[in-house]
């Protein structure tokens, strides 16, 4: 998004409403997801569930294969629509009916499941809302104004994992907790429904499902996806088993677990904003190999360090590590035109869902076998080797104040620039709109 005159300073984003309507929304959807998150596998090892922890990695499998499955179709067919309100809309309305049937569930396969249509539901509105957040950025501050938004990921995260669990909690049943879930869930889809509204279709949306094509051209992108594919191998094998990890490795109690995994959402804030802004001075590839960096050595320290306060301080590196994923999808926007984003966010979910479809069954495996820390200290290792893989192969790229569409090192590629102008007609074609003007 451009202001009138690109001298001027960026524009606000709190100006925007639609930006106001996504952040608030995010917030609330992230109270929920912070108790859903850190609960779920706990849930799962209940003496009434008892699932194994290869189990619970095969839980992951699925969960990624609806990630595979779900990100590319449902970009592309909202790239195709142009319209991005009803899939946010239809992923609240089934996510709050997904959670209410954890309480029933018996059973492996019920489980695989819920899980699967949960994921497909998450799909549907964080790919969207995504997108849509993108639409309300200044060309010139897009991290800085997207880590504002992820902000409201973080403070949600925090309240839900450090103030709502300790409630809910204190059944044992954990059917107030997820009731709760659903009514939060339920409170999104109606506010998205008042609140949310698509922007004016361009002439060029709804074309066709071929824009995940010129997404691949983009060399940076390509890089981006593969590199993020790997690192998701190991991140995905921390957070599956992290709660697992703090209740049977350090005997902590729920509400302290809350706690614990209440600290990331708060640690992450200042590094959101901070990290967004130097990504839009400095470019986007420093800060995305410095946050991959960041998240193995936090996961080392976790599989390494048997005393709590080193899991405190390998918390305080989880807001340096999702960093990564804010300018990630800031490098997206900066290649990607609005028309063609649903496509661009869903492939770079897929190469997330790619590795996490690996990470969960190797961890659940390992757990089993040689113990829990082995599980974190294979996924710092794995984490460093995407960070070096970004150091190899992926380009900085400086945006130009004066010019936003432009890179200072490059010059603008037909995809990432909106405003290209239009390529040259074929002979056949300029006879036939001379026959038909």
């Amino acid at each position: 998004m451009r202001g009138a005159n690109e001298a001027d300073p960026p524009r606000s984003e709190w100006r925007r409403a639609a930006f106001r309507v996504c952040w608030g929304l995010t917030a609330v959807y992230n109270i929920a997801w912070g108790v859903l998150m850190p609960m779920r596998n706990l849930y799962f090892r209940e003496s009434w569930i008892n699932l194994r922890f290869e189990q619970i990695g095969w839980l992951g499998f699925i969960r990624a294969s609806a990630m595979i499955i779900c990100p590319p179709l449902f970009g592309a067919a909202t790239d195709r629509q142009g319209r991005r309100r009803p899939w946010i809309l239809a992923g609240f309305a089934m996510s709050c009916a997904v959670t209410l049937q954890y309480i029933l569930a018996r059973g492996f396969w019920t489980f695989a499941f819920i899980v699967f249509l949960g994921t497909a539901s998450f799909v549907a509105y964080h790919l969207n809302i995504n997108a849509l957040a993108t639409m309300t950025l200044d060309d010139r501050a897009r991290g800085r104004q997207f880590g504002q938004y992820r902000v409201s990921g973080s403070v949600g995260y925090a309240l839900g994992s450090s103030l709502l669990i300790p409630l809910v909690m204190r059944d044992p049943t954990y059917a107030v907790a997820f009731i709760c879930i659903a009514g939060l869930y339920l409170i999104c889809a109606v506010g998205a429904g008042g609140a949310l509204r698509d922007p004016p279709m361009n002439e060029d949306e709804g074309r066709g499902w071929g824009y995940w094509r010129d997404v691949l051209k983009q060399r940076n992108l390509v890089a981006l996806y593969v590199c993020f594919a790997v690192g998701s191998v190991g991140s995905s094998m921390g957070m599956e088993f992290f709660t697992n990890h703090l209740e049977e490795t350090f005997g902590m109690t729920k509400s302290s677990i809350g706690r614990i995994v209440s600290l990331q959402a708060v640690f992450e804030i200042p590094p959101l904003i901070l990290l967004g802004w130097f990504s839009d001075k400095w470019g986007r590839k420093p800060i995305l190999i410095g946050a991959t960096l960041a998240g193995a050595v936090r996961w080392a320290l976790i599989g390494w360090t048997n005393t709590p306060a080193w899991i405190v301080f390998a918390q305080s590196l989880w807001g340096l590590s999702f960093s990564g994923f804010t300018v990630g999808v800031a490098l997206i926007a900066d290649h990607a035109p609005p028309s063609a984003r649903g496509s661009a966010l869903g492939l770079f979910q897929l190469s997330w869902a790619l590795g996490y479809s690996i990470g969960p069954p190797i961890g659940g495996y390992l757990a089993d076998r040689q113990g829990l820390s082995v599980v974190f200290l294979m996924a710092g290792c794995i984490a460093a080797a995407s960070a070096l893989g970004l150091a190899l192969f992926l380009k900085n790229r400086v945006i130009d104040p004066l010019h936003p569409g432009q890179d200072q090192d490059q010059s603008p590629s037909p995809c990432q620039d909106p405003d290209r102008p239009e390529p040259a007609k074929k002979p056949g074609r300029e006879r036939a709109e001379a026959a038909n003007p």
